[in-house]
């Protein structure tokens, strides 16, 4: 008796373990988009190369920036007959290369739009990847409800079976019905392993979006989703942070082009020294003497090198244009199969729930009929088959409808708002 009671405490805890270490990793839909912003390889990569891009530009304007540096020299002679066999010298310079064409502001600018545009492209990886993230959400949830419903199905299954077994044992129907019956428990547990094998998957794919971690989705009740998304092209258009990489593409485009036709421009260098210690007999400024110096540069000709670079950087500006033309129809076209996927999703789900009704009502009366034995098993078993069919129809239409709306949210790219001016 002791063993016994030990026994059921010791079970008793372990299945609340379970149930703990089960719920324990269990999500709401807002939980887990934000385990996937801050942990998925992808977006994270995505960051890094763009704070990457950030110290880049910074590097490349430094050299508009003036410059500053010591420079020291030391000589030894070994020919005894001169005076002086050693010297040495030791100097400050600031050089700055003066910009009398306005090539600085132009450099700058496309810098500029070079790093928001890939700041624009962050964007909308992580528009897309959340996008993808809530999709395979609902679509876990959904599965594990489909789960439950096939369960639920098969314990039918075998409450018929018994039935049937039952009225066999009192020589009420023949050996041809158990066996039907019998077939169809058998495949309704194959139906089950099946939908379970499905959960399991999603729930490998969940905890790959969330960088490894072990995600479920939160139980919650299903419920039929309402419209809670304005969707509508000039909209997007203005939000979706791909179209606005293709405007900054463009806008760099045409700085470049600019850039490209001052190749010839005329550059202008200076340069502050100061000598600070020295006794070198060679040309330079003595001790505690300034050294100024200003180089000027007017190129005459480089060979073609500016004329085609301008063409090159004018046919670049033709792509570009016609980049953001692609863009925008494709975002256009985004949001029209978006509204057309909602609605044929809200249709589907409002014909599969009346269906389920009838299918339902329909069931009921057959089982009601076979077991008082005024109707045949194969009027059972279509029922049977027709309310497992419609009613898992109906679950799938419900998913669709979330995904519809995570398209429309996708297309007005509501996971990410747009960069700032």
């Amino acid at each position: 008796m002791l063993k016994k009671m030990c026994f059921i405490v010791c079970a008793s805890l372990f299945f609340s373990w379970g149930t703990f270490a089960a719920s324990a990793s269990e999500m709401s839909l807002e939980r887990f988009l934000l385990a996937v912003r801050e942990n998925n390889p992808t977006l994270q990569a995505s960051l890094k190369r763009l704070e990457a891009s950030y110290h880049t530009v910074r590097a490349t304007v430094s050299v508009q920036r003036p410059s500053a540096g010591l420079r020291g020299s030391s000589s030894y002679n070994t020919d005894d007959s001169q005076k002086r066999q050693g010297a040495y010298s030791l100097s400050a310079a600031i050089s700055h290369r003066f910009d009398v064409s306005g090539v600085y502001p132009a450099q700058e600018k496309q810098l500029l739009l070079q790093y928001n545009a890939l700041a624009a492209d962050h964007l909308g990886l992580i528009n897309n990847t959340l996008a993808a993230a809530e999709s395979l959400y609902w679509r876990s949830f959904i599965a594990r409800e489909n789960s439950a419903l096939q369960k639920e199905i098969l314990s039918q299954r075998r409450e018929d079976l018994r039935i049937t077994e039952e009225k066999f044992r009192q020589q009420l129907i023949p050996r041809l019905d158990v066996v039907r019956a019998q077939a169809r428990v058998e495949e309704a547990e194959s139906i089950v392993v099946q939908a379970d094998s499905a959960f399991q998957d999603t729930l490998t794919q969940l905890a790959t979006l969330a960088g490894g971690i072990a995600v479920t989705p939160g139980a919650e009740i299903l419920l039929v989703p309402s419209l809670s998304v304005r969707a509508g092209v000039e909209s997007a258009l203005i939000t979706r942070n791909d179209v606005r990489s293709a405007e900054l593409v463009l806008e760099r485009a045409r700085v470049l082009k600019t850039l490209a036709a001052k190749g010839m421009s005329p550059s202008v260098e200076g340069s502050i020294g100061y000598t600070i210690l020295t006794d070198s007999l060679t040309p330079q400024p003595d001790q505690n003497e300034f050294l100024f110096s200003l180089n000027v540069s007017i190129p005459v000709y480089d060979g073609g090198k500016t004329r085609e670079d301008t063409s090159e950087k004018a046919r670049s500006i033709e792509a570009a244009e016609r980049n953001l033309e692609a863009r925008r129809l494709s975002v256009r076209e985004d949001v029209l199969k978006a509204r057309t996927q909602w609605e044929k999703a809200v249709a589907l789900e409002a014909s599969k729930r009346k269906q389920v009704a009838r299918s339902d009502e329909e069931l009921k009366i057959t089982q009601l009929m076979y077991m008082e034995g005024m109707g045949a098993q194969i009027d059972l078993l279509n029922a049977q088959v027709d309310n497992q069919r419609v009613r898992t129809e109906h679950l799938d239409a419900i998913k669709e409808m979330y995904l519809a709306l995570v398209s429309l949210r996708q297309a007005m790219s509501e996971y990410e708002p747009a960069p700032a001016e």
